[in-house]
Order: structure tokens, then C-alpha cells, then sequence
């Protein structure tokens, strides 16, 4: 470890101080402490009704239906970028469209590949 922190002036204990507990302290000849130290008892507060749980209905675990909403996403994005063709066109933004396009097939795939994991599983397990 290196001596940046260390200080020069310890020397591995401190000098021991003279300690007097009683010397200003609130104990009086006559009295005690000048208020009463006690802990009062914590407040009991009612119980909580019991409500039941609500049914919740898992997700798709599988992802098939989330891969169905981005891809109809990416190709809405295509559709309605294409009547822009021109503007996007001049100003050199037509890789907006090559990308929905892209996305759009990565999607498709995507789908497809959820959709075979799906029905593997289901046939380990002995399902279908």
C-alpha cells in the first residue's frame, strides 16, 4: 500500500484522555435526569383487510405474438413511407424505407423461427 494517506503524525495509538463520566452530567445529589427516558409502546394499528389476489393472465411466453406486432409495425412504416419516395428521395433518406423493409423480412423469419421452437417444445413435452 502506498504512504500517500498515511499520517505522519500517528504513531499506531492515540494518547489516552482523562475521562470523567460524572463531570457535568446530568445526575444531580438531589434529583436524576431532568426528564423522564423511557420508550413508549408503538402504536397498534389495524390489519389490513384481506383482498384476493386478481387473476392475471400469463403472457405469451413464446414470443410469437410480439414478433407479430413489430413486424405488422415495421411493415406499416414501409407502407406509409413508400408516397414519400421522392422527398426521402432528394434528400437522401431513402434507407428510412430500406430499413422497415429490412426489419419487416428479419421479422417474418423471426416469426416463423418462434412459431417451429413453439411446436418443438409442445411435442417434448408431449402436447401435440
Amino acid at each position: 500500500m502506498s504512504d500517500q494517506y498515511r499520517d505522519d503524525d500517528y504513531a499506531g495509538s492515540y494518547a489516552e484522555q482523562p475521562y470523567d463520566a460524572y463531570q457535568d452530567d446530568y445526575y444531580a445529589e438531589d434529583g436524576g435526569y431532568p426528564q423522564e427516558y423511557a420508550y413508549d409502546a408503538p402504536p397498534v394499528e389495524p390489519a389490513a383487510p384481506v383482498t384476493p389476489e386478481p387473476k392475471i393472465e400469463l403472457v405469451d411466453q413464446d414470443g410469437i405474438r410480439a414478433f407479430e406486432l413489430a413486424t405488422l409495425g415495421w411493415l406499416v412504416g414501409f407502407v406509409a413511407l413508400l408516397p414519400f419516395w421522392g422527398l426521402l428521395n432528394d434528400r437522401g433518406w431513402t434507407w428510412w424505407i430500406w430499413t422497415c423493409l429490412a426489419a419487416f423480412g428479419i421479422g417474418a423469419i423471426g416469426i416463423e423461427l418462434t412459431r417451429r421452437r413453439k411446436a418443438r417444445r409442445l411435442r417434448a413435452e408431449g402436447l401435440a
